[in-house]
């Protein structure tokens, strides 16, 4: 009887394993989450330091960290050195919210004007950042995810704030610019700071330069253009019109002399690819105008290989009436929209 009561139950036996096991893997897990922690927190520590911002606190959960700054202007600055560490997956600002002043016993005194936003998109390596501080979540998601349209998802480094008690001056139509400044350039920089809109680049053709100055005049805010064509591509647009007979590929004596300068610029450039486009009024059938405008690309790519232009380096492509320069109200209009355009490639 005695040996049965000693007997080991397999069942119990079993448990007591699990049981084992389960605590040695939360033995092992736990340390190696810790030491995580520590080392970001640690270095966190260190490059913030350097920065001259030891005041900010740092605190990590794994691979997360939160930042407790004294200003929105140090919870930038901070944010922008520890998200760039090596292993922080996420980093995020805590600032603390100043509590409003008492009444004041004059009635008549003004209220403190609210500050404007301050975003900035910047463009390069085929990445997007965006900074600054935006007055609610929704204004910081609408500027992300018109950043991730033009990048691509995961291409995007979101640095933006929210702070309450700045205004939305301006964000609505901030998106627009920066979806026009992307069509003509790879690099370039848009920035809403202190009611002025500066925007800086190069950019690929005159038109895409308009398009962007029409954006910004939406936003409301002083205007600094410091945009400007790359140097090829303004030399090109100062030609003189390339034109053809009437209804027809052959060229001008006016025209042949547009290109023959047109082929200079681009001996002396050896670098530069360009693309020949060929546009129409909207006379006649859009299938003729189509036809048209390809047949007097490829006469300019053929007078070009002529002139010594490397076949290489020329491409042409006709859009017949859809791209008209000007609205087709008119003949002197018209006489705009029947062009050929040189557009230096990326």
């Amino acid at each position: 009887m005695a040996d049965n009561a000693r007997r080991f139950h397999p069942v119990v036996g079993v448990a007591v394993a699990v049981l084992g096991l389960a605590g040695i893997v939360t033995a092992q897990h736990l340390p190696f989450r810790e030491n995580i922690q520590d080392d970001l927190t640690h270095r966190s520590e260190q490059a913030l330091q350097a920065a001259g911002l030891s005041a900010v606190q740092v605190d990590f959960i794994g691979r997360d960290g939160t930042l407790k700054a004294a200003s929105t202007a140090e919870a930038d600055r901070a944010l922008e050195i520890v998200r760039g560490l090596a292993g922080v997956r996420v980093a995020v600002a805590d600032v603390p919210t100043v509590a409003a002043p008492a009444p004041s016993a004059s009635p008549t005194a003004p209220a403190a004007p609210a500050a404007p936003p301050t975003v900035a998109f910047a463009l390069g390596g085929g990445r997007i950042a965006v900074t600054g501080t935006v007055p609610s979540e929704a204004a910081r998601a609408a500027l992300v995810q018109t950043a991730t349209e033009l990048a691509g998802a995961g291409q995007v480094d979101d640095r933006l704030t929210v702070d309450a008690t700045v205004t939305d001056a301006g964000l609505a139509a901030l998106p627009n610019v920066v979806k026009a400044i992307a069509k003509g350039t790879k690099e370039a920089t848009v920035e809403l700071r202190d009611g002025s809109l500066t925007l800086a680049g190069t950019l690929d053709k005159q038109v895409t330069k308009d398009a962007v100055a029409a954006a910004a005049a939406q936003v409301g805010a002083t205007v600094v253009d410091r945009t400007e064509l790359a140097k090829v591509q303004q030399e090109l647009v100062k030609l003189p019109a390339v034109t053809f007979l009437d209804n027809s590929t052959t060229l001008t004596p006016a025209g042949r002399a547009a290109l023959a300068q047109a082929a200079r610029i681009l001996t002396a450039n050896p670098q530069v690819k360009v693309r020949i486009e060929g546009h129409t009024d909207s006379n006649g059938s859009t299938a003729d105008n189509l036809a048209l405008s390809r047949a007097r690309a490829k006469t300019v790519l053929d007078f070009l290989v002529k002139q010594g232009v490397a076949t290489d380096r020329l491409s042409a492509e006709g859009y017949g009436e859809s791209r008209p320069a000007r609205p087709n109200t008119s003949e002197a209009n018209q006489a705009v929209n029947r062009r050929v355009e040189f557009i230096v490639q990326p």
